[in-house]
């Protein structure tokens, strides 16, 4: 969740990590690597348990804002995330529980809840708590609804019902599969709402929609580690422990349309540089002795400060749309790094379609810290306006999977062990020159007056208007919503008809206009929109599809995405003219396949009879075959196919390969390499079984492309809950799934792998060597 393995807690680096062992004091130790200190001890102040008015005095802050308490313990005990109400109430996940000593003793009893926290007065500050929930393991992520509370712990995805602020019935497990394999670390969170009425999670490839009382689980792309955000127009950012934020470039699974095809396409850049600037020193990050036993480099400490250079515990973000901040802070994303002690600020910019991130407070940070357990985790635009930062306030921050020798004495000497329990802090931060919004409780509103909200310039105002207006349906609603979606500005239109949309009542009269602006933006999502239009109304609007002019190159792959649906002969004339004259616009090949699914081999005969595009007549070719019929690994019987599938069960649970190469196999940026059609994997299992036995440190190449994760990727080998046979079948299933093909791998084959190199040690392999 918060840190990385070897490096903090919540964020974990390092392919096919070490996930399986039990709590032992030092079993995240590398063998045969010196944990001696690297920080003197003279530079290192003590960590002592501040009250709220001496955290206070511990922050350095960009200048024009204040930062002041709106919640703390007793109120609230270990938070790590929440969801408003719509009332502006806070819904906060505790996860008590987490590291209560350096052992995590006691870590698997439910003790864990969600609770309300309420300002009654109105000054500001909560001052009521209820606990909605108790006994709850490890909760992580929330989301409130007026009949009900969407939620996860460590092993569960639940929607319990209520009555006011009491759960009505028990929790309904919607799903368990999802939160299996890995530690708390490495498992989904986020449950953000989204534009288009679906519920978005960071470290997973779901996501869900609702159906009235029940919720449907939905393929979605693998995106982050800990917390995911959203921008006016739908578009997903998200991290990995090392990577403070990435940013998709396309609303979010517009290439997943065709299930039958698999497309390679990277549609997220990062945003920003990982470079980190506290205002402390940092040994209590595994990167210590990591740069003791390497060579000082900067992906650890700064050889003169002591400070990380590098983020190591990227945690929850948000992109800032509210109302209190200056003009030119809007879309700014807020990144959260509890083992630096402080709140990144990443200024978003963007030019035809492309983003960039940059710093813009030089070398400070928009918040930071002096304080060792200030542990801020998550980040919201709030209701008034503002921008709030949970604080989990908590003293270990790495989880004791990865707990080595060298951190157990740096927490223990400075006490971060204790207290286990009672503290936690949420913190508003607000600029000196802007206004607050009032709270007003959306839940009294309704009909036109509740529509109203959609224009309010808080995207917090909105986003929870379009959420009401979609779970009550009122009828009386959809003709304002209509108006609305024809006749507001481009955000205002958008959060129309997708409001429209969540209702079932989008029609194509509302999207026609969209369609025909010259605003990039709106264009987009109307495009995108039309892609949930049922047969009738995408028929209703097909001219307009096929009259479409794209405003620039950002708006081409959504026009591609949208024109394949129409499956008329004028529409494929139209995809194909477009595929002819955007060819270089990035996506648009890909967004063109996923709109044609059931429709590509017409669109190939009509259209694309003189194509000489050999990747886009193979992925037509590939959906028209209908893989879904066809069962993973089909080629394997026997031993080899139990082997394959017990190989998916480590890949996927124990071993957790999936946090750095990814559920599909295309690889996580940063972190691991991709697994899908590469040599290393399918060539001689000689070397596949010596990199999971061993590990692999520094650039790798893959089908043509380098890779350089910033981390070494650890050794299986050592593990002693790994068997060889747990390495044939982790073998044998990465060398037989997604379009790998390879022969199995069997027991004697890893036994004797191990035996030949076992003088090697836990030294990781380098490409080079495993070359010769």
């Amino acid at each position: 969740m918060f840190v990385s393995s070897k490096h903090m807690f919540f964020r974990i680096t390092g392919p096919l990590l070490l996930m399986s062992l039990l709590a032992t004091a030092q079993q995240g130790d590398d063998k045969g690597v010196k944990m001696d200190p690297v920080v003197p001890e003279k530079l290192i102040p003590p960590s002592p348990v501040l009250t709220v008015d001496q955290a206070l005095k511990t922050f350095e802050l960009a200048p024009g804002f204040v930062i002041e308490p709106v919640a703390a313990e007793p109120l609230v005990d270990t938070p790590v995330c929440l969801d408003f109400d719509p009332a502006g109430r806070m819904w906060v996940c505790e996860m008590r529980g987490y590291m209560p000593d350096i052992d995590g003793k006691k870590e698997s009893d439910p003790q864990g809840r969600i609770v309300i926290l309420e300002d009654t007065n109105a000054d500001g500050k909560a001052d009521k708590r209820t606990v909605f929930l108790d006994k709850l393991l490890l909760p992580r992520a929330i989301s409130v609804f007026q009949d009900g509370v969407l939620f996860m712990d460590e092993k569960r995805l639940c929607w319990i019902k209520r009555k006011g602020d009491s759960p009505s019935g028990e929790p309904q497990v919607i799903d368990t599969k999802i939160m299996q394999g890995g530690n708390v670390e490495h498992k989904p969170n986020g449950l953000l709402a989204n534009l288009d009425n679906r519920w978005y999670l960071a470290k997973s490839d779901r996501r869900l929609k609702r159906a009235g009382d029940t919720w449907e689980l939905e393929t979605s792309t693998f995106r982050g580690q800990w917390g995911i955000a959203r921008d006016d127009y739908g578009r997903l950012y998200h991290n990995n422990n090392s990577t403070l934020l990435f940013g998709d470039l396309l609303a979010p699974d517009l290439l997943l349309g065709n299930p039958d095809v698999k497309m390679k396409a990277k549609d997220f850049t990062q945003l920003g540089s990982n470079r980190v600037w506290p205002i402390r020193v940092t040994p209590a990050v595994n990167r210590a002795y990591i740069a003791k036993a390497h060579g000082f480099d900067n992906d650890t400490l700064d050889p003169k400060t002591y400070k990380l250079i590098s983020a190591t515990a990227a945690s929850g973000m948000t992109i800032y749309r509210g109302t209190n901040f200056p003009a030119d802070w809007q879309g700014t994303a807020f990144a959260t790094e509890p083992v630096c002690n402080l709140v990144k600020a990443i200024r978003i910019t963007e030019k035809d379609g492309v983003s960039k991130g940059e710093h813009p407070l030089d070398e400070k940070e928009f918040l930071a810290s002096t304080d060792e357990r200030f542990r801020p985790v998550s980040a919201y635009t709030a209701p008034d306006g503002s921008l709030y930062i949970v604080d989990m306030y908590h003293g270990i921050i790495q989880h004791n999977t990865y707990m080595t020798s060298y951190l157990r004495k740096q927490t223990l000497d400075r006490g971060l062990d204790a207290p286990p329990y009672g503290h936690g802090r949420i913190y508003r931060i607000r600029s000196k020159m802007g206004k607050l919004q009032p709270v007003a409780d959306l839940t009294n509103l309704h009909g036109l007056d509740l529509v109203r909200v959609l224009t309010n310039p808080n995207s917090w105002q909105r986003e929870t208007a379009q959420r009401l207006l979609v779970e009550r349906k009122e009828a009386a609603t959809i003709p304002f919503l209509e108006k609305l979606a024809k006749a507001g500005t481009p955000v205002q239109k958008i959060h129309a008809f997708w409001t429209l949309e969540g209702m079932g009542a989008l029609k194509a009269d509302s999207l026609v206009t969209s369609i025909q602006t010259k605003d990039a933006k709106l264009q987009s999502s109307a495009l995108w929109a039309s892609t949930r239009l049922d047969a009738a109304e995408l028929s209703k609007l097909a001219p307009a599809l096929v009259a479409a002019s794209p405003t620039d190159d950002e708006v081409v792959p959504y026009l591609a995405r949208a024109l394949g649906r129409v499956g008329t002969p004028a529409a494929f004339a139209k995809l194909a003219d477009l595929l002819a004259k955007k060819s270089k616009v990035p996506f648009v090949r890909e967004a063109a396949v996923s709109g044609l699914d059931q429709n590509e081999l017409a669109f190939k005969e009509a259209a694309l009879k003189d194509s000489k595009d050999t990747a886009l007549l193979g992925w037509l070719d590939q959906g028209a075959r209908d893989a879904k019929s066809k069962p993973a690994a089909n080629h394997l019987t026997g031993e080899a196919l139990a082997s394959f599938e017990r190989g998916k069960a480590l890949f996927h649970g124990e071993a957790a390969c999936f946090g750095c190469h990814g559920a599909d196999g295309d690889g996580m940026p940063n972190l691991g390499p991709p697994l899908d059609s590469s040599e290393w994997v399918t060539g001689n299992p000689r070397n596949l079984l010596n990199i999971l036995l061993h590990g692999l440190t520094g650039p790798i190449t893959v089908d043509g492309e380098s890779y350089s994760p910033e981390s070494d990727m650890p050794a299986l080998g050592a593990n002693p809950a790994i068997s060889d046979q747990d390495l044939a079948d982790i073998s044998t299933y990465i060398r037989n799934e997604w379009s790998n093909k390879a022969v199995p791998v069997t027991l004697p084959q890893a036994k004797y792998q191990r035996d030949a190199t076992k003088a090697r040690g836990a030294k990781p392999w380098t490409a080079a060597e495993l070359g010769k």
